[in-house]
């Protein structure tokens, strides 16, 4: 008796959760569903929480992932304002906004993805035909306007996605770029051609300041050159001046000055210890003549 009442309480319990399923649904954190009479959208739902429903087939809930999806274009060739070829790829973020449209307009998310895939291909090819090629490559990062182009294709493509298909295209950025063979060539070329008239440039303008630097060393050495000899000249004269003083001495004493030039003569000759064998009466040593000896210690 026990166990057919056990087994009662238990089908009883399996028939009420199941009857719970089909009348109550779960909307996780991050979720958005939309909830379809006969096929028909009722009401969307982007908040989480528990819900009702009438079981199927009256309604059907039809939940989707609203969190931001990452989507990537495959590579295209696409011209430049100034008619350059160019191969790019992008890469986007979106998440479903709008779930009702979303589901009439798309259904699923591979199929939304792809409808994206085209939308931004489409506005990435009229955005570069309104940028030169060198907003793209450029030697100065000042010059690249890759930021720009990103925004402007972002600006066009949002609204359209989300009035088109119900997604919100969070961000948009150039995933690679490349050239195409037959012009890689020719950039590099010119990249050199850049390069080459820089330096050229540089070259040009140090050999100006190094022309200027000499002219200044040298304009600086005739300087110091012309004050050098003006105060040698100045310098003789002075000696000149002071010489002629001690020759007007010495013209008025003949003996005076004839006394200290045998003595300057004496000390050139016998400074170094000399021996000397000449007469006494040999000029300068004349002077020696009644000179003592000094002492030995």
């Amino acid at each position: 008796m026990k166990r057919n009442v056990a087994m009662l309480l238990v089908g009883f319990s399996v028939a009420v959760l199941f009857v719970l399923l089909q009348v109550l649904f779960i909307i996780r954190e991050g979720e958005a569903a939309v909830v379809t009479t006969f096929g028909r959208p009722d009401r969307e739902i982007t908040n989480a929480g528990l819900y009702a429903r009438w079981p199927w087939p009256v309604q059907r809930v039809h939940l989707y992932d609203a969190r931001v999806r990452s989507l990537e274009t495959a590579l295209q060739e696409a011209m430049t304002q100034d008619g350059r070829n160019v191969i790019v790829s992008l890469y986007a973020g979106w998440r479903v906004d709008r779930p009702v449209r979303f589901l009439e307009r798309v259904g699923t998310v591979a199929q939304a993805e792809a409808n994206l895939d085209g939308l931004l291909r489409n506005f990435l090819n009229s955005t570069l035909g309104q940028f030169p090629f060198s907003a793209l490559v450029n030697a100065s990062a000042k010059a690249v306007r890759i930021e720009e182009i990103e925004e402007r294709i972002l600006a066009a493509a949002r609204p359209e996605a989300l009035e088109r298909y119900g997604v919100d295209v969070k961000f948009v950025g150039l995933r690679r770029l490349g050239l195409p063979e037959s012009i890689t060539g020719q950039v590099f070329e010119r990249m050199r051609a850049e390069r080459e008239a820089l330096a050229a440039r540089y070259r040009a303008e140090g050999e100006g300041e190094a022309i200027r630097l000499r002219a200044e060393a040298d304009s600086r050495r005739d300087q110091l050159l012309a004050q050098a000899e003006a105060d040698a000249k100045r310098l003789r004269a002075e000696g000149d001046a002071e010489a002629a003083e001690h020759y007007r001495a010495f013209e008025q004493n003949p003996e005076l000055a004839m006394f200290l030039r045998k003595l300057e003569v004496l000390e050139e000759t016998l400074k170094d210890k000399s021996t000397v064998v000449l007469g006494a009466d040999t000029e300068p040593y004349d002077l020696l003549r009644g000179v003592k000896a000094l002492p030995q210690k």
